[in-house]
């Protein structure tokens, strides 16, 4: 963030009581290592900020109180930051702001930290979720899996401006003619499964790893009603693992294996075994959904709005993920 834009915040916070005595030094900005937020830490007050980065035609208001309402609606897990308050969008601070309990903690370190992970996520899929009519303004789409296909088909309609090796694209070709079939053929029992709130992208470097052996889900911004196996999933795709720095890592059968134990144990049988049944297909639809998203990236360069190191990492993740050895590696594991 630059000078004048730190100076404003501060003169937006320095207004309300509990930081009456703040000085402008003590609010420090981090590195940007995401890609909808900027965010500013408050020295002293275990705080944090996030400020949205506001997509072209977006209302300020709109996204500040839909991200204030998946903050309050996840609360309850015990598993994620507190919503403290909100800075309105306005002259001073055109985005509005988050103030959010800043976590202490670390990046996890994998796989020692994955069990604390997968209880996290536990703990956020068993609360009970609203009936229908009460669900929004999140999101609650009627077929979670029917609308990860159209994300999927939206992000290889850009194949063709993405550089990619001829035979990557029969290989995608392929996969999305198997996630429609799976889509289809399982559209009934998709119909009857539990609702969780779910949190959507769900990479190791959105969590933090906190002492006492537990972790929290902190980059809240894609809270909506889905199927927890979409998050589970997510958790342990190669290509979201290699995503951040901090954290990227490589996991073996037996890390997932722990990591989907610690997460039941969370979750409770019922929602378990459910979700454990059709894990390994949910896996392949979240790869497919992780790794078209990166043509996306690639195309319009979203991730080149990242900080420093964070960026020139991206853009490596990117490229292996799209590789045809890699590709074909990870196809092997669908058999």
């Amino acid at each position: 963030m630059s000078r004048p834009d730190l100076d404003n915040l501060f003169r937006a916070l320095a207004t309300r009581p509990r930081f009456a005595e703040l000085a402008p030094s003590e609010l420090i900005p981090l590195a940007g290592k995401g890609l909808a937020h900027n965010h500013v830490r408050v020295k002293g007050k275990s705080v944090l900020l996030r400020l949205p980065r506001l997509r072209a035609g977006e209302s300020a208001d709109a996204r500040l109180s839909l991200e204030a309402e998946m903050f309050v609606r996840a609360a309850p897990s015990e598993a994620t930051p507190r919503l403290i308050d909100t800075i309105a969008p306005g002259e001073l601070v055109p985005t509005g702001a988050l103030i959010v309990d800043d976590i202490g903690g670390h990046a996890p370190k994998l796989p020692a930290d994955l069990g604390a992970l997968g209880t996290a996520l536990g703990s956020i899929h068993k609360m009970k979720v609203p009936d229908e009519a009460a669900r929004g303004p999140l999101a609650s789409p009627a077929n979670p899996v029917a609308a990860t296909v159209t994300t999927i088909e939206a992000n290889l309609a850009l194949m063709d401006k993405a550089s990619l090796d001829p035979k990557a694209k029969i290989a995608f070709g392929q996969e999305i003619a198997w996630a429609k079939e799976f889509a289809t053929n399982n559209d009934k029992r998709f119909q009857g499964m539990t609702r969780s709130l779910c949190m959507y992208d769900t990479h190791p470097g959105n969590f933090i790893a906190a002492p006492g052996g537990r972790a929290y889900f902190v980059d809240i911004d894609k809270c909506l009603y889905s199927f927890a196996a979409l998050d589970l999933a997510h958790t342990c795709t190669r290509p979201a693992l290699a995503w951040d720095p901090d954290c990227a890592a490589s996991l073996s059968p037996a890390d997932i294996d722990g990591f989907t134990r610690a997460w039941a144990l969370r979750a409770g049988d019922a929602l378990a075994r459910e979700t454990l049944s059709a894990f390994r297909p949910f896996r392949r639809l979240v790869w497919l959904r992780t790794t078209t998203q990166f043509i996306r990236f690639r195309v319009e360069g979203t991730h080149k709005g990242l900080d420093g190191r964070y960026a020139d990492h991206a853009e490596k993740a990117i490229a292996a993920a799209l590789d045809l050895k890699t590709i074909a590696d990870q196809r092997k594991d669908w058999g």
